[in-house]
């Protein structure tokens, strides 16, 4: 009977060893991957991901910016390198305007690679470049030039967006009405 306990100790042993060694080659395999890519592009990678919800500043005096209140088209940037912008049209829904990839070629510009856009269609399969400046990690101030208007005509313009990461709650909010 001692001789099996032993045995089966053995076992439980060594398995925990496997384990311990798998996570510590899991975990050197995650930050060398970072480390890599920062070596191959050169820059660290901003923090991008996350649902971020577009913004605009609201005062009732002109010659003050005022306060950022929310709007309702939401910019989700996935860990897979994939993005998707949303309307929410209250009482009746949601809409993806704009689809596509992106990922950060530069410290403070990604491109996104845009597969559908209801909004600004002349963007559709074309690498727009958006640069960003990041203010204290919860807002993002993005700007992005467009070239031509749907119908073809040159507008050369910069658009201005202000994002804010929406937060997310550690648990279900009590009052939250679905």
């Amino acid at each position: 009977m001692y001789i099996h306990f032993r045995k089966f100790v053995n076992l439980i042993h060594i398995t925990m060893k496997r384990r311990y060694l798998f996570i510590l080659a899991a975990v050197c395999m995650l930050f060398g991957s970072r480390a890599m890519a920062q070596v191959e592009s050169g820059f660290a990678s901003a923090n991008l991901n996350g649902i971020w919800q577009m913004c605009f500043y609201v005062s009732g005096n002109p010659e003050i910016p005022g306060e950022l209140k929310p709007s309702n088209s939401f910019k989700i940037l996935s860990d897979d390198g994939k993005f998707t912008n949303m309307v929410m049209i209250p009482n009746r829904g949601a809409i993806i305007i704009g689809s596509g990839t992106y990922k950060q070629t530069a410290p403070n510009s990604f491109t996104e690679h845009v597969e559908k856009n209801l909004h600004l269609p002349q963007l559709v399969g074309v690498d727009n470049v958006l640069e960003f400046e990041m203010k204290g990690g919860e807002v993002m101030i993005v700007k992005y030039f467009v070239k031509k208007d749907k119908e073809g005509n040159d507008i050369d313009s910069w658009y201005y967006e202000t994002w804010k990461r929406v937060k997310m709650p550690a648990a279900y909010p009590k009052d939250l009405v679905r």
